[in-house]
């Protein structure tokens, strides 16, 4: 920990902290963007309707893992980092090494359960899914569970100290290995499986009754080959954190422990962290669960209704989905339409995930920080913590999901061949309205478990994941919407965390934020962006290449962004120079009369 982070105002050290990890998630977020695009381009390039078939085995391998993965990880981590922050904050030095110490022993044997039970669901879960290629995925994925819950010891622990930096290197190295390792293996065993199966009719030694069967298999084991390095950049995601924690677990001054008072004993500390982490990690469950739930309903709706109505289906992609799934060419058996239309999505939900990312690094910086102040009773305080909490998610999220919906196909163009970018733009341009409000629900949840209402999260969740599975299977059961009602529910669901969160986080704070210029102006703003984005677009596509257009619209929509929010007098002169050279940008801005 650096000792000046406790003169610092919880605004500079939750901007400090904002910036190191979305600098870490940038990059995170660009690797796994790139791991996925390229996935799907190394199936293509044996055949176009490899794509959405392996991207759907892909997204199937995670179904079961993000339950158990938050079952094991979600809760503690936050407990850790709030009740660390908060021994700092009262001066309980001791209580920190105590928290460290009794974690581990729990987040060994929950990352053991978890990969067992892991192994054993998958088996159930690809039988009700009908999608039984995606095992060798979920067994290849299953170990790192495991490691991410000994990783989530060390984030917790430094998170709590606001330091942010283990967390983002260890990110950066789990990424990393996901792309160097991932991306080889999956292209060599498709490649040679496919030069086998053309050779001798066999691949890897296994025998088929038709290239179909064949086929899925070879693309099972390239999922599985790439899955495999996620669990191995976990596990030196877990080596990185263990040496960072060695070189570093002294930062605390030794006076500081001797100037504390004795630490809880083992069982009051246990106590604590259960206290605070069961109701985080059943929030974070329930939306895992739900998830997971809601995918199954989708996939098994789309598959009947492939099966029952597979013409009017088709008619919605002017009958040119069934020439991209010629592995499946007859009406007799369907089964590849529902993961086709997986697919899509999972590629549609990837762009919208480089938004959730971000405003997850909000949310996890805002923790200690509104902790901190919280705990300290600064009124002053909390409410410009929570302003700049506020108006930092929505100037991300609004422009971010305003220009996910003029520019959907582009979007999706420039980033994924064939047509799987058309039926994946039409799922985008949902996605870009609900992603302001998925994105947004994080640090605002974040927040409340920050001053004391651990309970609230849970609670909303669970009512707005119900929401969100009842609405999705309504609109995903008509034919003329289906995957596209799948962003519905989540619109929906996620409006109604933001909204009635934010008022249980008023009440409790006890502090009203500015919402006119937290958020009323980054809207005005995304407006302005969102139309900029829109006719640049229109004007630019018949002149230039599409791939430059879309780029140069971007461009042009940020600039109009950034300009709109100045002239609208958004910032202040505080707020400008906790940017790096923000008393340079002050001067400037202070002469032109755009600081408020």
């Amino acid at each position: 920990m650096q000792n000046n982070n406790v003169n610092k105002s919880s605004s500079q050290t939750f901007l400090k902290g904002a910036a190191v990890l979305s600098i870490s998630m940038a990059i995170v977020s660009l690797c796994g963007m790139v791991y996925k695009l390229m996935l799907t381009r190394i199936y293509s390039m044996f055949g176009d309707q490899y794509a959405g078939i392996g991207t759907g085995l892909f997204t199937n391998a995670y179904e079961i893992y993000i339950p158990l993965f938050t079952l094991a990880t979600a809760g503690f981590p936050i407990a850790i980092s709030r009740l660390i922050s908060e021994s700092i904050a009262k001066k309980r030095y001791k209580d920190v090494r105590q928290i460290y110490k009794v974690s581990i022993p729990f987040f060994v044997i929950m990352g053991l359960t978890c990969f067992a039970l892991m192994v054993g669901l998958s088996f159930i879960y690809v039988d009700i899914i009908k999608s039984p290629y995606s095992i060798y995925a979920m067994m290849m994925l299953a170990p790192s569970i495991f490691f991410g819950c000994i990783v989530s010891i060390y984030r917790g622990y430094f998170e709590g100290q606001r330091n942010m930096v283990p967390t983002a290197i260890s990110e950066i190295v789990e990424a990393a290995v996901k792309m160097a390792v991932g991306l080889p293996l999956s292209y060599l065993v498709m490649k040679s499986g496919m030069a086998q199966y053309q050779k001798s009719g066999t691949i890897f030694g296994l025998s088929f009754e038709s290239q179909s069967e064949a086929m899925n298999m070879l693309l099972a084991f390239s999922v599985a080959s790439a899955i495999f390095a996620i669990s191995f950049g976990g596990f030196l995601s877990f080596i990185t954190l263990r040496i960072i924690y060695k070189r570093r677990k002294n930062d605390i001054p030794e006076e500081y422990y001797e100037n504390s008072v004795d630490a809880m004993t083992k069982r009051e500390t246990f106590n604590r962290l259960l206290k605070t982490a069961i109701p985080i990690g059943l929030a974070a469950l329930v939306m895992s669960i739900s998830s997971s739930i809601d995918t199954m309903v989708i996939q098994n709706v789309l598959y009947k209704m492939a099966q029952n109505n597979r013409e009017e289906l088709l008619s919605q992609y002017d009958g040119n989905l069934d020439s991209h799934i010629p592995l499946n060419p007859t009406k007799a058996n369907p089964i590849t339409i529902h993961t086709y239309l997986l697919g899509a999505y999972s590629c549609a939900l990837t762009i919208m995930q480089l938004v959730t990312h971000v405003t997850q690094v909000f949310g996890t910086s805002a923790m200690p920080t509104v902790t901190d102040a919280y705990t300290k009773g600064d009124k002053k305080e909390l409410k410009k913590a929570i302003e700049t909490v506020m108006k930092l998610t929505v100037m991300f999220t609004m422009p971010a999901g305003v220009g996910m919906f003029v520019l959907s196909y582009p979007i999706m163009s420039l980033l994924y061949d064939g047509y799987i970018a058309v039926v994946g733009a039409q799922v985008l341009k949902v996605m870009g309205l609900a992603v302001i409000f998925i994105a947004t629900s994080t640090p605002i949840c974040s927040m409340l478990q920050g001053v004391g209402r651990i309970d609230m999260p849970l609670k909303l969740y669970s009512v707005a994941m119900v929401m969100k599975v009842v609405l999705n299977y309504a609109f995903v059961s008509i034919v003329s919407i289906n995957i596209m009602g799948a962003a519905v529910g989540s619109l929906v669901a996620y409006l109604f965390v933001c909204v009635v969160g934010m008022y249980f986080l008023i009440k409790k704070a006890g502090v009203v934020p500015d919402f006119f210029h937290t958020c009323l102006k980054p809207l005005a703003g995304s407006i302005v962006c969102g139309a900029a984005a829109y006719l640049s677009y229109e004007l630019l596509e018949n002149l230039i290449p599409s791939v430059v257009a879309t780029l140069v619209s971007i461009v042009i929509a940020a600039v109009f962004y950034g300009v709109s929010l100045l002239l609208m007098h958004t910032f202040t002169e505080n707020e400008v120079k906790m940017l790096p050279k923000g008393n340079n940008l002050v001067t400037i801005l202070a002469k032109l009369h755009l600081l408020r």
